[in-house]
């Protein structure tokens, strides 16, 4: 079976997603972490546990989680021999928090899966994409 594992890294939080088949995306975990190298310690357990054959890491067109995102591109082959993808995306948090009012979820709720589902977002556009 085929794992897919997405990264949605921010300034404070990055979320995790992932898809099993390579169809369908789910919210799997947030880590809350600013600093990069514990980051990537922190997402080793993940890793080890779910043997993804892909890692693809949501990248904006602009601003600074570019250089978050590419940074964390470069570090991740410390722990992580796989396909590591860098796949554009713009606003998935802010779908991400359309999407979980829409649902009901509440304010709170929003707050804490922000991360992961936005991740899911980038994951299921990047399998749409193939």
């Amino acid at each position: 079976m085929s794992v897919t594992l997405c990264l949605d890294p921010g300034t404070a939080h990055t979320g995790i997603a992932i898809s099993h088949e390579g169809l369908l995306s789910e919210p799997l975990h947030t880590i809350f972490e600013r600093d990069i190298d514990v980051l990537v310690a922190r997402l080793a357990p993940f890793i080890a546990r779910l043997n993804p054959s892909t890692i693809v890491i949501g990248t904006p067109s602009s601003g600074p989680l570019v250089k978050t995102a590419e940074e964390l591109s470069e570090k991740l082959p410390r722990i992580f021999s796989g396909e590591i993808v860098l796949f554009n995306e713009d606003l998935s948090s802010k779908e991400a928090r359309s999407k979980m009012r829409e649902a009901g979820k509440s304010g709170a709720d929003i707050k804490a899966f922000e991360h992961q589902t936005a991740a899911a977002i980038i994951l299921q556009d990047y399998l749409d994409s193939l």
